[in-house]
């Protein structure tokens, strides 16, 4: 239902003001890349929360950590990193910044991965 409520939303008529469909537009991509997850379907879900995340950059802390926990699920960990602390970045920026502790998290837990790996492959 979010891919037809994708191409409905991209078939808005040219005249609606461009905001409105940006922001419509990142809610779909974000839930769809949710609903992926749900499936585990990591790699479709990290093409659309990225999706999300190019429409709206700020303000999209569940877009920043759908991909990062993409990434993360993937074994990327070196750009799940990458991607989390750009996406804090972002949203130190933004009026809502309590909800970066989201972002924290998922950024601890990737450094531990990350610690857990260089120890495994060091041994």
């Amino acid at each position: 239902m979010y891919s037809l409520g994708l191409d409905m939303a991209i078939q808005r008529p040219q005249w609606e003001p461009a905001g409105l469909v940006r922001e419509e537009l990142s809610a779909l991509y974000g839930n769809r890349a949710q609903a992926k997850m749900a499936l585990n379907d990591w790699p479709a879900a990290a093409i659309d929360a990225e999706c999300s995340v190019e429409l709206k950059k700020v303000g999209n802390v569940k877009g920043w950590w759908r991909r990062g926990t993409c990434l993360k699920e993937m074994g990327r960990l070196e750009e799940a990193r990458e991607w989390v602390r750009e996406g804090r970045e972002f949203e130190s920026q933004g009026p809502d910044k309590e909800n970066v502790k989201e972002l924290v998290g998922l950024d601890q837990e990737i450094e531990s991965r990350i610690g857990g790996s260089n120890q495994t492959t060091k041994t």
